[in-house]
């Protein structure tokens, strides 16, 4: 059966699980879900995941549905560089705040963005927010930017240190989202576009590929 990964580009969780593997040389199959067609609310889909999301791994019969959850997992089975995942108690408890933080944070300020400026319009029919309410969604990622930027990176080259860790994988995967919507979103942030610059080269050629199959998938803003 092997290792089985089900994934959409477009979506944030699934490019880090899939940027993860790949940077991590894991031989895993390939199972690309396309959910703006639908393909992951069949029947045969709702049996791997009842919760019908993506990402979703299944370890030959062994499934887990929770992205971070699956990152950690596969750190462990495959024993993979340090860095990622740090042994050192310290390091892994930052990691793990900041993958806590970043759902309800990062990751809720970009959705906001994203959702109300792209998916909603392009794929439910709901009308364009205006400025004053795009104005707001803004506002909100940039106080979890600013918050991201002077709490937890500080004049750190990564989150937890000199090497890139999954959560910056995760955060910034939250944080590239929210630049498909039209709007420069580093300008009162060069800390951040500059950690942004760091993480695309660690994780690249990974990063590059996800990204650009995010891209062809993206509705048009305009």
């Amino acid at each position: 059966m092997g290792l089985n990964i089900y994934y959409f580009p477009v979506s944030q969780p699934s490019r880090s699980i899939v940027m993860f593997a790949k940077l991590n040389k894991l031989n895993y199959n390939d199972k690309a879900t396309d959910i703006f067609k639908g393909e992951h609310k069949t029947p045969e889909y709702g049996a791997i995941n009842p919760n019908h999301t993506v990402p979703v791994m299944d370890d030959g019969g062994f499934v887990i549905c929770q992205s971070v959850t699956i990152v950690k997992y596969l750190a462990a089975k495959y024993k993979v560089a340090d860095h990622w995942y740090p042994s050192d108690l310290k390091q892994r408890a930052r990691v793990d705040e900041l993958l806590d933080w970043h759902h309800s944070t990062i990751r809720a300020a970009g959705c906001d963005v994203f959702r109300s400026i792209i998916l909603y319009p392009a794929l439910m029919g709901k009308a364009k927010p205006t400025s004053e309410e795009m104005d707001k969604s803004y506002d909100g990622l940039y106080e979890m930017m600013t918050l991201l930027e002077k709490s937890y990176l500080k004049n750190q080259k990564f989150l937890v240190g000199d090497k890139v860790s999954i959560a910056d994988l995760f955060i910034a995967n939250e944080v590239v989202q929210a630049t498909m919507c039209g709007r420069e979103i580093y300008g009162n942030h060069p800390q951040i576009k500059a950690w942004m610059e760091r993480v695309r080269d660690a994780c690249n050629p990974a990063w590059d590929e996800l990204m650009s199959q995010c891209m062809e998938l993206v509705p048009a803003s305009g």
